[in-house]
């Protein structure tokens, strides 16, 4: 056994008990494996002097005479981990084994996969508040319009408050046309029935108009009303729909910081 390969596998023990979990130890020559000291983790069940395989790390480093980190995936030995592979070189610079450091990447994994499940949710949120956040746009949109509808219609009020004070005047000239026929009808006596006559139908048909205009005008009245609640319960509707818009503008903004939060952590956890 060379001396150097002996005297790391006498400190393997000791460099195993480094961290709370433990490192990994591995010792090889060219060929086999000399010492394998697993962690509370990571287990790979290399037995001294089994042969390494012909894609483990080790070789590569031993080939190319230079170390290298690496993850190690779980199809090469049933669990994922990180080691360090470094060949080990006697007296002569000639190399004559590798000497390998790992610790398990068990909580990486699950953080990393928490991330990605993170990321999916954030995915599914984001789109779920901007469907939601276009939907208050549109409900602004159509609070608006039915403000500009509202007020259109009291216009159309205004006008109709013209039209009715027109007949209203129509109304009282008529009876009191009506009156001053009745008073020449008394007048000429006799002779003047058929025109009394005339004078009460137009007497009947300026209360007709007068009744009329009053119930238009009640029923104007009520429609106004109306509409003066519908304006008002759109103006508070226009007002949540555009604090709703600024909440989840909000919303995606801190969703969106979150987001990068997460990208930065992976990062990190590749780095590690």
């Amino acid at each position: 056994m060379n001396p150097i390969l002996q005297s790391l596998i006498d400190s393997a023990p000791y460099i195993n008990k480094m961290r709370e979990n433990g490192y990994m130890v591995g010792i090889t020559d060219r060929e086999k494996s000399l010492v394998f000291i697993p962690n509370k983790v990571i287990d790979i069940h290399m037995k001294p002097n089994q042969l390494l395989p012909n894609d483990d790390p080790m070789i590569h480093a031993m080939n190319t005479g230079k170390p290298f980190e690496v993850k190690v995936s779980k199809e090469l030995y049933g669990v994922p981990f990180k080691a360090y592979y470094c060949p080990v070189r006697d007296e002569n610079n000639n190399i004559i084994g590798g000497f390998a450091l790992g610790r398990e990447l068990e909580i990486e994994e699950k953080v990393l996969e928490l991330s990605e499940a993170l990321s999916q949710s954030i995915g599914q949120i984001t789109s779920g508040l901007n469907h939601i956040a276009k939907g208050s746009q549109n409900q602004e949109e159509i609070s608006e319009k039915m403000v500009e509808t509202v007020e259109k219609a009291t216009e159309k009020y205004e006008e109709t408050d013209n039209i009715i004070n027109f007949i209203k005047t129509v109304s009282n000239q008529t009876n009191l046309l009506s009156l001053n026929a009745q008073i020449e009808a008394a007048r000429v006596g006799v002779a003047g029935k058929g025109f009394a006559v005339v004078a009460n139908e137009m007497k009947k048909l300026g209360n007709s108009s007068g009744q009329a205009v009053s119930n238009i005008g009640n029923i104007i009245t009520e429609i106004r009303k109306s509409n003066d609640t519908v304006n008002e319960l759109v103006d508070q509707n226009s007002i949540i729909a555009s604090e709703q818009a600024a909440a989840m503008e909000q919303i995606l903004a801190n969703i969106q910081e979150l987001n990068t939060s997460i990208i930065s952590l992976k990062k990190i956890l590749a780095k590690l």
